[in-house]
């Protein structure tokens, strides 16, 4: 019979001097940092891997050749070409990719200079900083299974620096320390909601919607060719019917002609010259609107975005934190949003009964040298309607709803200084902010006050509750004030009802349009079943992760907290309702637990002082590893002292042998060294940590109960 293989063992960590690293442990670093780059590639410049390829590259020739180390003026050098590409890359270092970019560059250039295992855990270290900052760009599930694989990973460099032997030992291990982690890491979780400010780092101009709060015709027809989410919401009670879902974000009424903007709070009271409290106010309900009017109780989780806008069906009522309320019924956050947040908002889905503190002569201004032709068809059907405000809005939305007007997400381009007029009589063809735009000018050329409305419209349901709505819901629809309320008007419910119902993938001849930037979007299969039940099972496990996990807060916190108690007090009463006697009974009890638990505590309290104390006794400790060897067929010989047993041992001994030697050396200095008496604490205390080395490295083959593995 052919004699066994040897086991296959992974290359050393450490060269023959025992400091120098390998080949082998370089390799280890290097692919701890193509893990920890990985996590990044999706927001940093791609060049950083040709960086990390050239460091790698230089410290291999550099061990195969013999080479000399690099010099302080070559990593002077890279440095000083990292700083400047990621000045060219993006303008500046203040922002929050630059300074992730120079954290990422830093540690790929560490490898130059890492020569012993002291800069292989610097490495390692800053490995593990890199990995929890990657949560700054994004927390979903993939994230998240990509840094444990990369923590996993640089835990187990730690291990192989420790002075690991082997492959299976090295991972064991890691699995070990990461178990062991799990409870306290879920604790942690429970009873610590994630901190503000760690996760509000600046996102500068990064936004989660191309949704603006100025719009001039087209210009919503374009996000008709992305998927992009923005939010999604969950509603408590009454769900909104598809007519309903109208999610307003910015109200626009200046008008320039071709453009509609937004007057923010600061703009119109400079203008008008009004205290600016008269056009916001800060708080969790709306000043300007009856609480007693809401409709919608929704949960919406928010994209990231550098703006403060925040959605609501209708007119906003009252959130669950400060907000500021606008008086045109809108509704903003106090700050951007840097990452994704839970909302919890009440509102009417009806638009603003209050009269806009701007006043109706701001909503009815027109410039007065534009659209000549449109100012001409408005004086007729002015005309025809008698001077009635409501038939004459009633049959500008009926003109719109007769051929040969039609609804298209690819509407001719309009390019003139009449672009209502280019519309209305020319190319009859366009999107809802040509619509929009059009009606909400004739309102005005009539008198009637108008402005319009950017925002989504729908949402698509998914089948355990929630909504998501996505850049291609974007939609404009024009509010006129009307009998001391404002009423909306949506021209595009006459002309493309199916845009309403069904949403924009249903508009005829809009194939090509729909999601034209999004090519490998899974949007585009909702047809096939199978695909898009794997797609909805996605979404919905990834919208429960971000709301239970991402989401968790201080207030999710108490609601969990506030169950556990009902939960215990629940089972106490069944408890007491079983048992006779119940209030003695109950009070007997009571009285023996808290019996039991200071007796527990005290015993506890007890063996935790004695073996403190002979934690501190060097002879016990000793003693203890002798019994403890001896129970894995490790004995002492006849009249062999404790320092010459754990020498003998420590070449049978494995990864623990290392530890043995320092044992017996520490032992012998504590009883025949002249120590001072702090010198004599650091050996002992240095001695018990050896001690629990020997008991976890011993090899697991000597474990057996009767010492057979020896």
């Amino acid at each position: 019979m052919s004699a066994p293989r040897p086991a296959r063992l992974a290359a050393p960590a450490v060269l023959a001097d025992g400091r120098g690293l390998s080949g082998g442990m370089l390799r280890q670093l290097f692919i701890g940092q193509c893990m920890v780059l990985a996590l990044h590639l999706a927001w940093m410049p791609a060049w950083l891997v040709a960086l990390a390829l050239a460091v790698a590259g230089y410290r291999l020739v550099q061990l195969r050749r013999r080479l000399p180390r690099a010099g302080i003026l070559l990593r002077l050098a890279a440095v000083g070409g990292l700083v400047l590409a990621l000045w060219l890359q993006f303008g500046t270092l203040g922002t929050m990719d630059g300074l992730v970019g120079l954290l990422l560059g830093v540690y790929l250039l560490k490898l130059l200079e890492t020569h012993d295992r002291r800069d292989a855990r610097v490495v390692v270290v800053i490995g593990l900083v890199t990995t929890a900052v990657a949560f700054l760009h994004d927390q979903g599930i993939p994230m998240a299974a990509g840094a444990l694989l990369a923590v996993a990973w640089l835990l187990q460099s730690l291990v192989w620096l420790s002075g690991a032997t082997g492959l299976r030992q090295a991972w064991r291990e890691t699995a070990w320390l990461l178990a062991l982690s799990a409870p306290l890491m879920a604790v942690l979780f429970v009873a610590f909601p994630r901190l503000g400010p760690l996760w509000s780092m600046p996102q500068m101009d990064r936004a989660s919607t191309g949704l603006t709060d100025e719009i001039s015709p087209g210009d919503i027809a374009e996000l008709s060719r992305s998927d992009a989410r923005a939010f999604r919401a969950r509603f408590e009670g009454r769900e909104p019917a598809p007519d309903e879902r109208y999610w307003r974000v910015y109200t626009l009424s200046h008008f320039d002609g071709i453009r509609w903007s937004r007057a923010t709070p600061d703009q119109l009271a400079v203008a008008l010259e009004r205290p600016g409290d008269a056009f916001v106010r800060e708080g969790s309900r709306s000043p300007w609107q009856a609480q007693d009017g809401a409709r919608f109780s929704a949960e919406l989780l928010l994209e990231p975005d550098s703006r403060p806008w925040r959605p609501s069906l209708g007119t906003p009522l009252e959130s669950d934190s400060r907000q500021r309320y606008l008086a045109d019924g809108t509704l903003e956050g106090l700050t951007p949003l840097s990452s994704r947040s839970l909302l919890r908002l009440s509102s009417s889905g009806a638009p603003p009964v209050n009269p806009d503190p701007a006043g109706e002569r701001w909503h009815r201004l027109l410039p007065d040298d534009t659209n000549p032709r449109t100012r001409t068809l408005a004086e007729r059907l002015w005309r025809e309607s008698g001077g009635d405000p409501d038939a004459y809005l009633e049959a500008m939305m009926a003109r719109f709803g007769e051929a040969p007007y039609r609804y298209t997400l690819s509407p001719p381009r309009l390019v003139g200084e009449h672009r209502v007029d280019d519309f209305l009589f020319d190319s009859q063809a366009g999107y809802c902010t040509y619509y929009a735009s059009a009606a909400a000018v004739m309102a005005r050329m009539a008198g009637i006050p108008a402005r319009v409305v950017a925002g989504f419209l729908g949402g698509e349901r998914h089948p355990d509750g929630h909504f998501t709505i996505r850049d291609y819901d974007a939609h404009a629809w024009v509010e006129v004030w009307r009998e001391g309320a404002w009423r909306r008007l949506d021209p595009t419910a006459v002309i493309a009802p199916e845009r309403i119902e069904q949403g924009p993938q249903a508009v005829d001849g809009g194939a090509e349009t729909f999601l034209a930037d999004a090519r490998f979007s899974p949007l585009r299969m909702r047809e096939v079943g199978w695909v898009n039940h794997l797609r909805l099972e996605w979404e919905r496990l990834e919208y429960r992760w971000q709301r239970g996990v991402i989401g968790y807060q201080r207030e999710s916190r108490r609601s969990l907290m506030a169950q556990l108690v009902g939960w215990w007090r629940e089972v106490w009463a069944r408890l007491d309702a079983l048992l006779p006697g119940r209030g003695a009974m109950t009070t007997a009890l009571g009285l023996m637990a808290m019996l039991v638990v200071a007796a527990g505590l005290v015993l506890l309290a007890r063996r935790g002082w004695q073996h403190h104390r002979r934690q501190r006794d060097e002879r016990w400790l000793v003693g203890s590893l002798q019994a403890w060897l001896a129970r894995h067929g490790l004995a002492a010989h006849a009249g062999e002292s404790p320092a010459a047993h754990l020498r003998r041992i420590a070449p049978q001994a494995g990864p623990a042998g290392r530890a043995l030697e320092e044992c017996a050396r520490d032992l012998e200095r504590l009883a025949y060294a002249p120590l001072e008496e702090a010198e004599r604490r650091q050996r002992r205390r240095r001695l018990s940590h050896r001690v629990a080395e020997v008991r976890r490295r011993l090899p697991r083959q000597r474990r057996g109960p009767s010492g057979a593995g020896a």
